[in-house]
């Protein structure tokens, strides 16, 4: 959303800024919503905790160790998006990562949050940091 539009946003009422927002994910996802849903909370909360005890572990991204942690996280990727894992994959992979990881996109989904009356998401940096760095270190299976 274009900040320029933000003043509108304050302006129209909950009820509306609701409609909106489920408009936008129906026409993005349409009936698949519950099944997207479920499946991207699903692997969201794969990858955190994936990530946060690699990193308790001491796994730096270009370590060797790091290679199985983005294999079985590519794999779990792959699960979700019927992909299979190969050097194709794991760059478009990592692509997505980083429009993901961009902050603009975690301020996107704080003020969705926001606008619903939500809780407001954990900040995802640090995990999407180490996965894309582990990713550039390892391309390939």
């Amino acid at each position: 959303m274009e900040t320029s539009s933000m003043p509108e946003l304050t302006r129209i009422s909950d009820a509306e800024r609701r409609r909106i927002v489920h408009e936008f994910v129906d026409e993005t996802v349409g009936d698949a919503h519950p099944e997207v849903v479920a499946m991207v909370r699903d692997l969201t909360f794969r990858v955190r905790d994936t990530v946060e005890l690699a990193r308790a572990a001491g796994i730096t991204p270009e370590s060797p160790r790091a290679g199985h942690v983005v294999a079985a996280l590519v794999a779990a990727y792959g699960e979700v998006f019927d992909r299979v894992d190969d050097a194709g994959y794991r760059s478009a992979l990592l692509a997505r990562l980083e429009v993901a990881n961009d902050p603009r996109t975690e301020r996107y989904f704080q003020l969705l949050a926001t606008v619903n009356g939500w809780t407001p998401p954990p900040t995802l940096t640090p995990v999407l940091d180490w996965f894309i760095a582990a990713l550039r270190h390892h391309p390939a299976p």
